[in-house]
């Protein structure tokens, strides 16, 4: 073979430039590489996939064909990896590094986890290296996701869910981990070298929190008193403990201790939760039926029966943490089933009618407005219509538990609510009317309503409750003066609502 002159190689070199350029990625990538991350317990675990578009086209039982292995994602398969060992599904699966396949179908698909992470895609993939394989029900989604995603989900210190979305589709691998063993077996090396006090309060946190061993939870805390002495957030703790043991006595003393504790020190965080599980711990059934509190509370608010055939007007700041108050001035016209509002929102002034044949809306004085602010304000009848139901439906209780499709269950308890004895009513609604249970509470001498709550699903202790403040009356109805508004779950203070002006 000759040898090529230098000249040559240079223009050889030369003339290939544009095909190397032209050869290299030089436009934004179609499915972009993403990558996921989340600690759970002791454990990382870690997700790596390129994200597909739908762009148009039927995805599941068209692009991606039902029945066939998927390297669920674009390019690569995707990978997981765990830093420590986790089971799912019952299988154990040891830490490392792991492709992640699929196999779709109409209703149930499968997880592969497999050890060859080496593949482009599918190709050359082979069930011998599989890990595991684990059955999904298909849970079809609403709206469609136009590009692939992986999500963590429900985050718990022994599990979590890998979520993945796309098209209408969503399917979830369950992971468990090992964390509670793990736990045991550091607090047991902590406890064992001149713990703190902070060592036995945290230990007998995370063994109440995850229901474990209650009763060297309980040691744990009392521990945790020696060392460091009486504060109200530990005595709440101590208390539930306590409570979960069956010891409700003791318990009730440690919570109420917990509680003056808290309003000396003025703190109203504790003081809320503190009221709130003295209220669940304290309920016990009366010989008084639904019916009859529910009379007597309407007798006491609206005693000359003016709520159906009167006209209310009424001025309501409203206060949200973090967004710009709401001044909003509302006229309810019973008889003739008429609802006007004036409110004020920062510099916007927003104007809604809504009657048996009237729909009328304004924004600062406009009756025409940008599909921005019509979305951002949502300027349509349906949402005057939202508008006219919540504002009604709030400031006619008890009045309104009188309405069609309203089902007020016969069994009265009495509680504590919000750090005084009422009267409990359940009511729940027609499925047309509405899903949401609530509990309405009354005062056991006046029958005033003093307060509420809801559940979307009482079984997660999700929705909020409202405790009311003072009374003001308008056109011969007492109506409270204010109402704040907290999370059922964590307590947490969701903002107020006053009845100003008169």
């Amino acid at each position: 073979m000759k040898r090529l002159s230098k000249q040559y190689l240079c223009m050889a070199m030369v003339m290939s430039i544009p095909f190397l350029l032209f050869g290299q990625f030089i436009t934004p990538e179609t499915s972009p590489l993403a990558k996921i991350h989340q600690r759970v317990g002791f454990t990382d675990i870690s997700v790596e996939y390129s994200r597909p578009d739908v762009r148009g086209r039927k995805v599941f039982g068209g692009l991606i064909p039902y029945g066939k292995v998927w390297r669920t994602g674009a390019n690569e398969a995707s990978k997981i990896r765990f830093s420590k060992a986790v089971q799912i599904g019952g299988t154990p699966v040891p830490a490392g590094t792991y492709a992640i396949y699929t196999l779709p179908n109409d209703f149930d698909w499968i997880w592969i986890l497999s050890r060859d992470t080496s593949l482009w895609g599918a190709r050359g993939y082979d069930p011998i290296h599989d890990v595991l394989r684990l059955s999904a029900k298909v849970t079809p989604l609403a709206d469609r996701v136009e590009t692939m995603e992986f999500r963590f989900m429900n985050i718990h210190p022994q599990s979590v869910d890998l979520v993945l979305e796309w098209e209408y589709t969503q399917i979830t691998l369950p992971i468990l981990l090992a964390t509670d063993a793990q736990v045991k077996s550091r607090i047991a090396e902590k406890l064992s070298k001149n713990p703190t006090g902070t060592d036995y309060y945290r230990a007998a946190r995370y063994y109440l929190d995850n229901h474990l061993d209650l009763d060297s939870a309980l040691t744990w805390m009392q521990q945790r008193v020696a060392l460091g002495g009486e504060q109200f957030g530990i005595l709440r703790y101590k208390g539930l403990i306590e409570y979960q043991l069956g010891d409700t006595a003791t318990a009730r003393e440690t919570l109420l201790k917990s509680l003056k504790l808290a309003r000396e020190a003025g703190n109203e965080h504790y003081i809320r939760i503190n009221e709130n599980t003295l209220s669940k711990w304290s309920k016990r059934p009366t010989a008084l039926s639904a019916k009859e509190i529910l009379q007597k509370s309407i007798a006491y608010h609206d005693p000359d029966n003016k709520w159906s055939k009167g006209i209310f007007n009424l001025g309501i700041y409203e206060e949200r943490p973090g967004n710009p108050y709401r001044f909003s001035e509302i006229t309810l016209d019973n008889e003739k089933h008429l609802f006007t509002i004036h409110q004020r929102r920062g510099k916007d002034l927003i104007y809604r009618v809504l009657g048996p044949d009237t729909c009328m809306i304004q924004l600062n004085g406009l009756s025409s407005f940008t599909a921005e602010e019509k979305q951002k304000y949502r300027l349509g009848c349906e949402q005057s219509e939202v508008y006219r139901n919540y504002y009604t439906y709030l400031w006619g209780v008890p009045m309104k538990l009188l309405d069609v499709g309203t089902k007020v269950h016969d069994q009265v308890w009495l509680r504590d609510y919000a750090g005084q004895p009422s009267y409990e009513i359940k009511v729940s609604y027609d499925p047309e009317i509405g899903g949401d249970t609530w509990y309405f509470y009354f005062h056991p001498e006046t029958f005033a309503l003093i307060g509420y709550k809801f559940y979307h699903d009482e079984s997660k202790n999700d929705g909020e409750y409202i405790v009311l403040f003072g009374e003001r009356e308008i056109n011969g109805i007492r109506l409270p003066k204010q109402r704040k508004w907290f999370t059922n779950e964590d307590e947490r203070y969701l903002g107020v609502d006053e009845l100003v002006g008169q």
